[in-house]
């Protein structure tokens, strides 16, 4: 049986300034700065190096949301 592997890719949200534990994603995923096309290209490529079973099924996931709230 061949593996499945899940590439995550986190995309904090810019919407809200406010600071709040329950949704603030920069807090939730680590990740302090924006996410542009070339860090995911970048992490994409590091994880597709380190897979050893070139078989295996491999998937993209973004994670994070924007909020806004009036």
């Amino acid at each position: 049986m061949k593996g499945k592997y899940v590439i995550p890719i986190f995309v904090p949200h810019l919407g809200c300034p406010n600071d709040c534990i329950f949704c603030n994603q920069k807090s939730i995923s680590g990740q302090k700065k924006n996410m542009t096309k070339e860090e995911a290209k970048k992490i994409i490529d590091e994880f597709l190096k380190n897979i050893k079973d070139k078989e295996a099924e491999k998937e993209i996931a973004f994670f994070g949301r924007k909020f806004y709230w009036n």
